[in-house]
């Protein structure tokens, strides 16, 4: 952001107060959003902060917040994951009493294999944003809060474990 600020600053110098500002107040906003992070995701006990997702792009979060990644359907979302990939996932979940497994909203559609093995498995489906936005998440920071939310609600144990009923 600060190389934004003097970027746009060696462009327009007179508005260079305009620029500190903005920049200020939203470095601001991002501490803050860190902050709401943290204690949002310190209010899920720690042998539950497992993140299991449709791909391995999540990283960055569990190792920012203490988070541990303990699958994902497949390292790339345009691969189709085969039934040793179901079952290793099903296991992980069993196994580490997962509570539950999070799905891009903009991946739903495409993302059966891990719904159905959470169903069967009887974990609960959340939200989870990665890199697009939709009528609830309009900015980054909606996404990094929304985030935080959907892991304590469903990690925490306030979220409903699926009908495993058809």
């Amino acid at each position: 952001m600060q190389l934004i600020r003097d970027t746009l600053i060696e462009v327009d110098a007179a508005g260079a107060a305009e620029y500190r500002r903005n920049t200020d107040r939203y470095v601001a906003e991002l501490d803050e959003t860190d902050r709401f992070v943290r204690d949002t995701i310190d209010t899920i006990p720690p042998e539950r902060r497992w993140l299991v997702t449709t791909h391995d792009a999540f990283g960055y979060l569990a190792q920012a917040y203490g988070v541990r990644i303990a699958g994902f359907v497949t390292p790339n979302p345009a691969t189709e994951p085969s039934l040793a990939d179901r079952r290793r996932l099903a296991e992980t979940i069993r196994s580490l009493d997962v509570p539950a497994v999070f799905v891009e909203p903009n991946l739903a559609a495409r993302s059966t294999t891990l719904a159905d093995v959470a169903r069967a498995e009887h974990v609960a489906v959340c939200p989870i944003y990665g890199d697009a936005f939709d009528a609830h998440v309009r900015t980054y920071v909606d996404l990094i809060r929304a985030n935080a939310r959907s892991l304590a609600d469903c990690l925490g144990g306030t979220a409903p474990r699926e009908d495993p009923r058809p």
